[in-house]
């Protein structure tokens, strides 16, 4: 329904043409007879209305096909009453007579007000589109009042005169009136599309540029058309109807006006397929009869023939079509939705990293007709295709973040001149919902990488240090206890007194070196834990670390039973942000809360001292607390203000209680 004015205005025009070749062949042509003025106006702006039948722009949509329709209609009138004596030929005939200006002062007067979205952007210049419809109803009265004998050419057909023809219509003040109208609301009407043109930018500046172009055209060849001789005006008040629609199609196939392209490719395929299907099927049935004579079998052969030639004819079609208006071979909608598959598809994160992201920016880059496209993550990892684009680049360059879950891992980047329409950016940031997923899992797949070689280290560098520990601390002093021992057996037979003050000596030596030990197993799990339980222990901890100038408070709820691995992580980071705050924070109060909320373990531990420098640096303390938050799937975070510093870790409660009733 949206496209029958079009297809009305295309079908009127076809037929008129048609009548005219039929009066043609009688000698029973009027000249001049402006029949290629009303096939080109009919035919033209009649696919225009057709093709935007799937836009938006409905005010347009519906103002070309009024004008390839009355032109049409206007064109067919008068065809029709050259036939002869045939029905209605008066009313065709009057139809034919004044029809054709609503189409004309439409084109010159109207149409360059409202392209290319259908509406006056501006309200300074309602006035100015009052005034081209006031032309156009007062020229479309005036002619259709004038008698025939006395228009500009004048129509002598039999004995018909005009039903409602009026001398008032052909007087020189009338005549002055309407051409004065139309020269004004012409040139207002061109003025107003050269002030959009001025103050547009991007795209819209360039779909502005080739309408004003067409407008200008137009108006150039119909000035031209009222001062030539009578041969040459018929071409050129036909050509007159032609730039705006030419120009309108190369705003739609170079700058996506109206978002049409995908029809338009469409329609040029199902066109170009439909007369070559027609000609294979005259050709079979032609040689078929040739052949064989006059066979009633040769239609069938010819369309099983022609059925053939569909199929692999429209792939090529579709191809070679897809690819001069939308400079792929396949539609962007079509092109973005398989890459959305393979998105899909792809599960391991170093095909998406090494494959997949590299497709996605020239998959964007060829569908979307641009000059180069750039997919940025947030831990640095890009893939590019096209010309490169700077970091600080602004024309033409439109950046869509890529989030998923709430988080950001990165930016896609497309560069296209002009910018990009709608249709396009609509068509972007669905592939970009879809890339988000696959930068998330590349961002948490190398974070996880990393996070990895973070634990080998730290628990490298943690059996160095126990290594340590032990080669050098407790090694030695095992030995050199050793080595008293093996003295005072050696002295007992010979000197009791010597050997009892030796081993004397030695025992308050081991029970140091007990202490030793136990610091040592301390520190791989401290003892409180087991007894205590994890608030007991953080308390005794707060105890311990609490200094006369420091105080160590703790806040903490009856916690449920937790597994080893969670007690002993939620202590070490208590401990060590308790410890950093007392010796470096310059704080009078630490607070400590430990709390399971929403299957959390929340542990804060904040002071009041004087805050981070502007500039920390990052030492083994934070990273071995942001370490062991990992390890079992929480977080940790660092805030800090003049007025004092809180670190916050959450720990998932859930899988710590499963890892421990693993173990």
């Amino acid at each position: 329904m949206r496209a029958i004015g079009g297809g009305l205005a295309v079908i009127t025009g076809i037929l008129g043409a048609l009548l005219h070749a039929v009066n043609a062949a009688s000698d029973r042509v009027h000249t001049p007879s402006f029949w290629f003025m009303g096939v080109a106006t009919a035919v033209a702006y009649g696919a225009v209305s057709v093709m935007l039948r799937c836009s938006e722009a409905v005010g347009i949509r519906r103002l070309t096909a009024l004008v390839g329709l009355s032109a049409g209609v206007a064109l067919l009138g008068m065809e029709w009453a050259w036939l002869g004596d045939v029905p209605l030929a008066g009313l065709g005939l009057w139809l034919g007579s004044w029809l054709w200006v609503v189409s004309y002062v439409a084109i010159l007067a109207v149409l360059p007000q409202v392209l290319p979205t259908g509406e006056i952007v501006s309200p300074r210049w309602r006035a100015a589109l009052l005034l081209a419809l006031a032309t156009l109803i007062i020229a479309a009265a005036v002619w259709a009042t004038t008698p025939y004998d006395q228009q500009d050419f004048p129509l002598q057909l039999r004995d018909l005169a005009n039903p409602v023809g009026h001398p008032l219509a052909t007087h020189p003040a009338a005549v002055a009136v309407v051409a004065i109208l139309l020269v004004a609301s012409a040139v207002v009407a061109i003025a107003s599309l050269a002030a959009r043109w001025r103050r547009s930018q991007g795209i819209a500046r360039q779909q502005l540029k080739w309408v004003l172009l067409g407008v200008a055209a137009s108006l150039l060849l119909a000035v031209l058309a009222r001062i030539v001789p009578v041969g040459p005006t018929e071409v050129l008040a036909g050509a007159a109807m032609l730039p705006v629609p030419i120009a309108l199609a190369i705003a739609v196939l170079r700058h996506s006006l109206w978002e049409i392209d995908v029809v338009i490719s469409r329609s040029i395929t199902y066109a170009a397929l439909s007369v070559v299907v027609i000609g294979a099927y005259l050709a079979a049935v032609s040689l078929l009869g040739s052949a064989v004579g006059d066979w009633t079998g040769a239609p069938v052969i010819a369309t099983a023939l022609a059925a053939l030639v569909v199929v692999p004819l429209h792939t090529r079609l579709q191809s070679w079509v897809n690819l001069r208006v939308h400079g792929d071979v396949e539609e962007p909608h079509v092109a973005l939705a398989r890459l959305g598959d393979r998105l899909a598809a792809a599960s391991a994160p170093d095909e998406l990293a090494t494959q997949v992201l590299p497709t996605v920016v020239e998959q964007v880059t060829r569908a979307l007709r641009a000059s180069g496209t750039e997919l940025t993550l947030v831990d640095g990892t890009t893939a590019v295709f096209g010309t490169p684009i700077d970091a600080d680049a602004a024309d033409g360059v439109t950046r869509i973040p890529l989030t998923y879950a709430g988080v950001r891992s990165g930016e896609l980047v497309v560069r296209r001149a002009g910018g990009l329409d709608a249709s396009s950016r609509n068509a972007l940031t669905s592939l970009a919902g879809q890339a988000a997923v696959a930068a998330h899992t590349v961002v948490m797949a190398h974070q996880v990488q990393r996070a990895r070689e973070a634990i080998v280290v730290a628990r490298e560098e943690e059996r160095r240090r126990l290594r340590r520990d032990l080669h050098d601390d407790i090694g030695p002093a095992l030995a050199a206890l050793a080595l008293q021992a093996e003295a005072a057996l050696t002295l007992a037979p010979d000197d009791p007194s010597a050997s009892a003050a030796l081993v004397a000596r030695l025992v308050s030596r081991l029970n140091a070196t007990v202490g030793d030990v136990r610091a040592l197993v301390h520190d791989l799990r401290p003892p409180t834990l087991d007894d205590l339980g994890l608030t007991a222990s953080v308390r005794a901890l707060a105890y311990r670390l609490s200094t006369a100038t420091v105080s160590v408070r703790v806040d903490a709820e009856d916690l449920p039973e937790l597994s080893a691995a969670l007690d002993v992580a939620a202590y070490r980071i208590v401990a060590e942000a308790v410890t950093n705050a007392v010796r470096h924070a310059n704080a009078s109060v630490v607070a400590v809360s430990l709390a399971v909320r929403g299957g959390m373990l929340e542990i804060d531990v904040a002071d009041d001292g004087c805050g981070l420098p502007a500039h920390p640096v990052r030492g083994l303390g934070l990273t071995s607390m942001r370490l062991r938050a990992e390890e079992l799937g929480g977080d940790l975070r660092l805030r800090s203000t003049r007025h004092g510093t809180s670190v916050t870790a959450r720990l998932p409660v859930v899988m710590a209680t499963l890892e421990g009733v693993g173990t």
